[in-house]
């Protein structure tokens, strides 16, 4: 049975983010926040970045049907896994301001705009999206991320005005996952309380467009072999040929058997 998008589909037309639920089990949500926990000793090294490769809970951000439906139904049946982030905000942090993604490899990217554009952001169609994993509780209180309702449909680069006062913190349960245009302007609102709030970050893009990383060439190949069907979000079967055509095999993103590479 089809997941129904109807729901989704209302708010981020209208808000530009929505809220799916029952993406995670509580216990996935304690090992998450347990690997991060381990992981923030190198967070400054890159410990926190492609958390697929650095624990098994993590993979399960790329498998689950009812999320993958949502971004599909956006980006394409062969979107595509951009990166995979951790975040651990912390007592006292959070607050500040508001941004827009996209500005480092997306359509929003400074240099990536021309002339022609005027300083106009393609706003008519969802071009990328973010995804928050919420391993703690969002509220009001632990640095919930606000967003701006509408921004989304704001033409220019610049912060809508009124943006950050009619920004607002978005709750959600544990375990859910809060999907936005990457247009959608946002930010993490102050955490006032004494725990940890705990999220993974994980961007996804259209094929055609620019990823973070090139996925296929980092993923660790135990990781690539557990993918099985989910494989191509990793964007093996996306990855150009760096040989002549006729020694590529486009389903596992490298030479044929016997293939020779100068």
């Amino acid at each position: 049975m089809s997941y129904d998008l109807s729901d989704h589909s209302r708010r981020m037309d209208r808000d530009g983010f929505t809220v799916v639920t029952g993406a995670l089990t509580a216990e996935e949500c304690e090992e998450g926040c347990a690997q991060l926990d381990r992981l923030s000793a190198d967070r400054e090294r890159g410990g926190f970045e492609l958390l697929f490769n650095k624990a098994r809970v993590f993979e399960r951000l790329y498998q689950i049907p009812h999320v993958l439906e949502v971004i599909r139904y956006y980006l394409g049946a062969d979107a595509l896994l951009s990166s995979m982030t951790g975040s651990i905000l912390m007592p006292g942090e959070g607050g500040g301001g508001l941004h827009a993604d996209g500005a480092i490899t997306g359509h929003n990217r400074e240099r990536s705009m021309s002339a022609a554009d005027s300083g106009r952001r393609i706003t008519s169609h969802v071009i990328a999206l973010n995804l928050i994993w919420c391993l703690s509780e969002f509220t009001d209180r632990n640095g919930a991320t606000m967003f701006a309702a509408g921004s989304h449909r704001h033409h220019s680069l610049d912060i809508p005005e009124g943006a950050l006062d009619s920004a607002r913190p978005v709750e959600a349960e544990r375990g859910s996952v809060i999907v936005f245009d990457v247009n959608t302007w946002h930010g993490p609102s102050r955490n006032h309380t004494d725990r940890n709030r705990f999220a993974v970050l994980n961007p996804w893009r259209r094929q055609w467009t620019r990823c973070e990383y090139e996925i296929a060439a980092v993923v660790d190949p135990e990781v690539l072999a557990r993918a099985g069907e989910s494989a191509s979000v990793l964007g093996v079967d996306a990855r150009p040929p760096y040989v002549e055509r006729w020694q590529w095999d486009r389903e596992t993103g490298a030479p044929l058997p016997g293939s020779t590479v100068d």
